[in-house]
């Protein structure tokens, strides 16, 4: 194959590689919603796309879904361009998916996110998935709680101040959009959006009164000094985390059903 995104895919090509051993299913549930004044409204679309080919690169036997957006963003429609779910059609739509690719024979279906909203809600359907589908794997992969001091450890490892990758359009998303598709990156508008520590009080304001209470310009961290090499260091940290995360939970699964 010379793909391993299923919807660039044809039918009988989807059939041979289910054939040949192809028994997992990658799904990133993601967003269309404001990054920023440097951040097109497609980022955490396209981190989904990046880290779900990488993700089966790493596994193998692999396929990406379509990636599913838009998310959970309700903390972001102050600002325009954002588009959000309501949670029971958000939950609608990834049940629709896994009954999809179960009915098509994967066996291994992971639902991660590329959208922090989106976290909590993910962890929830697999759990209630996997418990509808008792035969097949289902997954989630790398939560809000293992990503969060992962970017703390990382402004660690690159010397940076502590809040620059605050996890929203922040020095980590802005550097991983130039590394990938620096197209959709307007540094010339990169600002400092709110830097400090993430207090379960800022985060309240943050998802019940939305971003523009904690920052006017939607930015949690500081995007200022992004760079593309970082960027590309950044990826490979997080993806490692992830693929951890994944297979822990497949081998978790595989022995509670030996």
């Amino acid at each position: 194959m010379n793909t391993y995104l299923i919807e660039e895919m044809t039918w009988p090509e989807i059939k041979a590689a289910l054939e040949a051993g192809v028994d997992t299913i990658i799904i990133y549930a993601a967003s269309i919603e404001q990054h920023g004044p440097q951040l097109a409204e497609l980022t955490d679309t396209q981190l989904g796309y990046q880290g779900g080919i990488d993700l089966a690169k790493r596994l193998g036997n692999a396929l990406v879904a379509p990636v599913i957006r838009p998310g959970l963003s309700k903390h972001h429609l102050s600002l325009p361009g954002s588009l959000t779910l309501r949670p029971e059609v958000f939950r609608g739509v990834v049940e629709d998916y896994v009954a999809c690719y179960v009915t098509h024979g994967f066996k291994k279906i992971i639902l991660t996110s590329s959208h922090g909203g989106n976290f909590q809600a993910i962890a929830d359907i697999a759990k209630t998935e996997a418990a509808k589908y008792p035969d097949v794997c289902i997954v989630s992969g790398l939560s809000l709680a293992e990503l969060t001091p992962a970017l703390e450890e990382l402004e660690r490892i690159e010397g940076l101040e502590p809040g620059v990758c605050g996890g929203h359009a922040c020095d980590w998303e802005t550097s991983v959009m130039l590394h990938f598709t620096p197209q959709h990156v307007r540094m010339d508008q990169a600002e400092r959006g709110f830097v400090g520590t993430p207090t379960p009080e800022v985060l309240e304001r943050f998802f019940t009164d939305g971003v523009v209470a904690v920052s006017e310009i939607g930015v949690m961290g500081d995007p200022s000094h992004a760079d593309g090499e970082r960027g590309g260091r950044y990826f490979k940290y997080l993806q490692d985390i992830q693929e951890r995360v994944v297979r822990a939970h497949i081998a978790d699964w595989e022995q509670a059903h030996q």
